[in-house]
């Protein structure tokens, strides 16, 4: 799993509710595989260096923005792998083609246990 956004506190926020939600993730060597990137350009460098399963990204971080990593990573990937938008607020326009390139699930910030469960029962995880 990666998790992408500019703001340390949310990523922490994000690490938080996937521990409580006890979200499934893929397990390497008996432990969690949870990476995370402080932007959009470590989210492209994380996407390059390894299979991502899920995603959890902001959609608005400085130099590349989360619609971006989004696009690169459904152009390196196809259409495996799933990616939940963690944001304030979203237009219908952005919501689109966030959908478009493989946003399965929206969720405001902060991010909370209950959001991300319903996030990933809406994947079928």
């Amino acid at each position: 799993m990666l998790i992408a956004d500019d703001s340390a506190t949310a990523r922490a926020q994000a690490r938080y509710a996937l521990d409580a939600a006890r979200a499934p993730v893929v397990v390497r060597d008996d432990e969690p595989v949870v990476v995370e990137a402080d932007g959009g350009v470590e989210a492209l460098r994380q996407i390059v260096s390894g299979a991502v399963d899920l995603l959890t990204s902001e959609l608005h971080m400085p130099r590349v923005h989360g619609l971006d990593v989004l696009s690169f990573r459904r152009t390196r990937m196809g259409p495996t792998g799933r990616a939940v938008v963690v944001t304030i607020g979203m237009s219908a326009v952005a919501r689109a083609r966030a959908t478009a390139d493989g946003a399965v699930a929206f969720c405001d910030k902060p991010l909370s246990p209950e959001g991300l469960v319903a996030a990933l029962a809406s994947m079928g995880r």
